[in-house]
């Protein structure tokens, strides 16, 4: 495994346009990912199709039925690309979102000369979907970058996950925030960089629009922590 060797995993479900250009920003890297791993979690069509002709290092891997006959949900589909792939450092993108085309250039460095880091975060930058006089739509920028715990706007190096453990399968919304709890808890080393590394994109699909799913998960998240410091006895991955 070469120690610069990056992967990148895509969850992604039903998002066929959004997830061809969320492919293209990450080839579009200034230093780009030795491979692209496109995990389907259950589309109703193939997300293969939308892929079609864009040319670089893609693996794509559907959520086996006789597993999930509808979503898994994106932490069990994360989990599939962690598990598949071969890289030394680890990125994730949500099928929806972006990135700059200097996010690695600007993050592997500190993971290769800083041994002891675990991770480097950038910031966010919020797009809001607006509607055009021509009937079609268009992103604008949302207020300022803001500095937040996404699993988007990082890389990680690949040890880490050995230690934390994989993502939380039973929380289908927060999972990421309940993983950065645990490396919190872990004392993982983490960097935050000034510069944008995520362009989060907001739009009338994003599942952080369902507040009762948001309310029921934050929840949840709340009594993994409580319940890992009652008993130390919790698995690491959460299941």
């Amino acid at each position: 495994m070469h120690e610069a060797f990056i992967s990148v995993i895509i969850p992604t479900r039903d998002r066929g346009p959004f997830l061809r250009e969320a492919i293209e920003s990450v080839l579009a890297q200034t230093i780009p990912p030795q491979e692209v791993i496109v995990v389907d979690d259950g589309s109703t069509g193939e997300a293969a199709a939308w892929i079609g002709d864009v040319r670089g290092p893609i693996r794509y891997l559907r959520q086996d039925a006789s597993v999930s006959a509808v979503a898994a949900g994106p932490a069990a589909a994360r989990n599939r690309g962690l598990q598949a792939a071969t890289g030394a450092f680890i990125a994730f993108l949500d099928d929806d979102d972006l990135w700059p085309p200097e996010k690695t250039e600007r993050q592997l460095p500190h993971l290769l000369q800083n041994p002891e880091l675990g991770m480097v975060l950038g910031h966010t930058q919020r797009m809001v979907q607006r509607a055009t006089p021509d009937g079609g739509t268009h992103f604008e920028v949302y207020r300022k970058p803001v500095r937040l715990f996404s699993l988007g706007c990082g890389l990680y190096r690949r040890s880490v996950f050995d230690t934390v453990g994989l993502l939380n399968e039973r929380m289908q919304f927060a999972e990421d925030d309940d993983w950065f709890m645990r490396c919190r808890e872990q004392d993982i080393a983490t960097v935050f960089l000034p510069e944008v590394s995520q362009y989060y994109r907001f739009h009338e699909g994003n599942m952080t629009r369902d507040s009762e799913t948001k309310r029921r998960f934050l929840l949840h998240l709340v009594k993994n922590r409580r319940d890992r410091g009652k008993s130390g006895e919790e698995s690491q991955d959460g299941r």
